[in-house]
């Protein structure tokens, strides 16, 4: 496989740190909270936070990377201005708002013709006739607004980094599944040739759609800053950018009651932003349940240093996500060595391949969920072993030098592949679990 000298990435995205917020014009957000009147949908929090932290570490990764030039092509909500481009710590960046787009999803039902009139296409399609990449790199294809940008951009090899399968049975039998992004990602399935799809369960999910694209091992990771001890307030937390069931903050309440029966002092911190009536119902369970002193609420963090260092105020981590295969909440606090407690997923019960890092309760058990709570509660040695086990997970999963190299040559091969041809190494190939 040839070393090219330099790579040009566009870098297709939808994500937000503090420091590309302070480079952007965002509005108060009073139009974004009149049009969701408008259309009589709920009242949503109207700070803007950090989103898809992997992203941001990524690109981190890549920025330090002496062979690659870099252009990160994202959307964010609030932007005063129709294209707002800046170059930070030596990559470019380009930003378009996103709220026209929203919009028209709850004005246009028809996926194709949404899809079509998508405002975000022609303005991607603009810069990258402009920037000239050899490769774009599109960051989840879930994501209907930015991801759907890059259907039909012939002549440049696309790798998609998949977050999640939407097109699945875990999506279709909700309340709230989508059309219009369904329809995306099976638009950007349908064609591709080089896909990451990192987990055995994802990956036969995406064999239903496409029988032939190249799989590449691409791991995901997170910007994880250091954090100063604190004293510990609470016992218990859960965290998530948004409250909802899937995130498990309603059994994460019910568990509470039940431990509060031997621990009557136990408390639990529920941080996150979404649906204020969502809160609000949330907050009323925990009353009805006589939880007033025991469950306390906390708001969306709009930059994610700080929630990290607020979570240090818990002795524990209650993160029973119901649909992730893991979620990246859980590798958080495994990071910062604060035990975790979680629900069985396919992915869940990896982290204790080698060694327990994690403790588990039956999917949706409320009453085992309370009894692994209680187990941590009542077990010191057992706390220390999953603190010196995360921390060896956490170091082999979180390596920088070796994600680096990978995404690095994953781009190599895709682009020796795609203009002369080349196999693709095996090494760089996933290979599933028999």
């Amino acid at each position: 496989m040839p070393t090219y000298k330099l790579i040009r990435v566009a870098f297709v995205c939808h994500f937000s740190n503090a420091k590309v917020r302070e480079h952007l014009p965002l509005d108060s957000r009073k139009v974004y909270s009149f049009i969701r009147t408008l259309f009589r949908l709920p009242a949503k929090d109207t700070t803007y936070g950090d989103v898809a932290a992997w992203d941001s570490y990524m690109i981190e990764l890549l920025r330090k990377q002496d062979n690659i030039d870099l252009y990160v092509i994202s959307a964010h909500p609030g932007l005063k201005k129709r294209m707002c481009s800046f170059v930070m710590e030596g990559v470019h960046y380009y930003f378009m708002p996103c709220d026209v787009a929203t919009m028209l999803k709850h004005v246009i039902h028809n996926p194709a013709l949404w899809h079509k009139l998508n405002p975000l296409r022609p303005k991607v399609r603009r810069i990258i006739n402009e920037i000239k990449p050899d490769i774009i790199a599109l960051i989840g294809a879930e994501n209907p607004h930015i991801a759907g940008t890059v259907v039909g951009l012939d002549g440049i090899p696309l790798i998609v980094k998949c977050q999640t399968i939407y097109n699945s049975s875990i999506y279709t039998s909700r309340s709230n599944y989508d059309k219009i992004n369904a329809y995306v990602e099976r638009k950007i399935f349908e064609k591709l040739q080089y896909v990451s799809v990192d987990t055995d369960m994802h990956f036969r999910m995406f064999r239903e759609l496409n029988k032939t694209a190249y799989n590449f091992n691409w791991e995901f990771g997170n910007l994880l800053p250091e954090v100063k001890l604190q004293n510990k307030e609470y016992d218990f937390v859960n965290f998530a950018m948004a409250m909802c069931d899937v995130k498990g903050y309603p059994d994460a309440i019910e568990a509470v009651a039940i431990v509060k029966k031997k621990y009557p002092e136990v408390k639990l911190n529920l941080i996150g932003g979404g649906l204020e009536d969502y809160k609000n119902m949330l907050k009323e369970k925990a009353s009805s349940l006589g939880l007033d002193d025991n469950v306390v609420f906390s708001s969306f963090f709009e930059k994610q240093e700080d929630l990290f260092q607020h979570i240090q105020k818990s002795r524990f981590a209650l993160l029973p996500c119901k649909l992730d295969y893991i979620s990246s909440t859980q590798r958080q606090a495994m990071h910062y060595q604060i035990p975790v407690v979680c629900y069985k997923t396919e992915g869940t019960e990896t982290l204790n391949a080698e060694k327990e890092c994690v403790l588990l309760a039956e999917n949706s058990n409320v009453k085992d969920l309370a009894a692994q709570m209680l187990y941590m509660l009542d077990n010191k040695e057992k706390v220390e072993e999953l603190r010196r086990n995360a921390k060896e997970y956490s170091a082999r999963w979180s390596n920088d030098d070796k994600n680096a190299k990978q995404m690095v040559e994953n781009f190599m091969a895709v682009i020796d592949n795609f203009r002369n041809g080349t196999p693709i190494p095996d090494h760089l190939l996933y290979q599933v679990t028999e």
